[in-house]
């Protein structure tokens, strides 16, 4: 198992172009975290959708390896999966590491907002409200794990796809939903989307419960085979 956890880990480093771009998103994420006392409920939220898209930076770093080669002058990117089953891992072993990766990086960025609600209060002063924590993480946990669909259940030769598109369903929900935030408090906020956690965490559960168990029938030879398609896990 660790040799399997080092050899995803060298090349989660080797992706250095998602890695500089989830750091800097990290980066202007943890700075616009300093004033969500001052701001509304409105830029909680939007400042919520930055520290997202710095997470699938990173969900990709660890998907993706830097291994690829030309067919019909098409790129094709080898997945991490594929390099590491050469190694004999099998891929229910991958799926719980995929898995303890996004549930570790999800801690850390709940862990980074929790932190740095502490200065944020002191610039905030009195007109800082506790409820602004809890709208970041309810809008955090939503986004995160109803990904979970995307990044568990989605066939991986479509996922280069699938994240744009998932990408663009966020951005319509923003300019859909968010622009009703600014009408509420941050505490009527959180109540609108601490429902819509509970349904994103059902649905990531679910995800990855199918993806789970599809592992597992597929390594039993239960599943019909079929040509593989390269690019797939």
């Amino acid at each position: 198992m660790n040799r399997y956890i080092k050899a995803e880990f060298e090349l989660f480093k080797k992706q250095k172009g998602n890695l500089i771009g989830g750091g800097c998103l990290l980066f202007v994420f943890a700075l616009l975290l300093l004033l969500s006392g001052v701001g509304g409920s409105l830029y909680c939220a939007y400042v919520t959708i930055i520290g997202y898209v710095a997470y699938l930076f990173f969900n990709l770093a660890f998907f993706l390896s830097p291994a690829s080669h030309w067919i019909n002058r098409k790129k094709v990117i080898i997945t991490t999966e594929q390099m590491v089953l050469t190694l004999g891992e099998s891929k229910r072993t991958y799926v719980k590491n995929k898995l303890f990766f996004y549930l570790t990086e999800y801690v850390i960025m709940i862990l980074l907002i929790a932190v740095l609600q502490i200065p944020a209060a002191l610039i905030a002063g009195e007109a800082y409200s506790v409820w602004s924590f809890y709208l970041e993480v309810t809008v955090f946990t939503a986004l995160v794990f109803m990904s979970f669909f995307v990044l568990f259940v989605v066939p991986s030769g479509a996922f280069l796809i699938a994240i744009p598109g998932w990408s663009g369903f966020c951005g319509g929900f923003v300019g859909g939903y968010f622009s009703r935030l600014a009408e509420m408090t941050k505490e009527e906020a959180f109540e609108r989307f601490f429902w819509k956690a509970i349904v994103g965490i059902i649905v990531g559960v679910l995800s990855v419960g199918y993806r789970y168990l599809r592992t597992i029938i597929e390594e039993r030879g239960g599943l019909r085979a079929r040509k593989p398609v390269i690019g797939e896990e």
